[in-house]
C-alpha cells in the first residue's frame, strides 16, 4: 500500500520532532497551510515542497515526493569519510613525530661536537 505525501508529511514532522505549528514556522508557510496538507485537505504544492526540501535539507527527496526510500539522508557515507580523514591525520602524526625525533637525534648529536 502506498503512502500518499500528506501521510509522508506528518511522518517527517514527526521524525524531526516538530509540533505543526513549529514546522510550519521552520519552513516558511502558515500553520493552515500545513494543518490542511496534514489532514489530507489540501495537496502540497511544488512550493511547500521545495520549502520543505530546503529547510529540512536532511529529507531524502525521492522519498517525500514518491515514497521510495528512507525518509531521511544516510550519514553512513559522511561519517565513513570523517573516520578516513581521522586515520589519516593519526597516521600523518605519527610519521611527523618519527621525524621530529630523528631532528631532535640529530641536534643532539651537533651539539656534542
Amino acid at each position: 500500500m502506498e503512502i500518499d505525501i500528506n501521510l509522508r508529511i506528518n511522518q517527517l514532522i514527526e521524525k524531526l520532532g516538530y509540533n505543526k505549528s513549529a514546522f510550519a514556522t521552520k519552513i516558511g508557510v502558515s500553520q493552515p497551510v500545513i494543518t490542511h496538507i496534514t489532514s489530507g485537505r489540501n495537496n502540497p504544492g511544488l512550493e511547500v515542497i521545495q520549502k520543505i526540501l530546503i529547510n529540512c535539507p536532511e529529507t531524502n527527496p525521492q522519498w517525500l515526493i514518491l515514497g521510495t526510500g528512507e525518509m531521511l539522508l544516510n550519514n553512513k557515507l559522511k561519517e565513513e569519510q570523517i573516520k578516513a580523514l581521522k586515520s589519516d591525520i593519526n597516521a600523518t602524526i605519527l610519521i611527523l613525530k618519527k621525524e621530529i625525533s630523528k631532528l631532535e637525534s640529530k641536534f643532539e648529536k651537533m651539539n656534542e661536537m
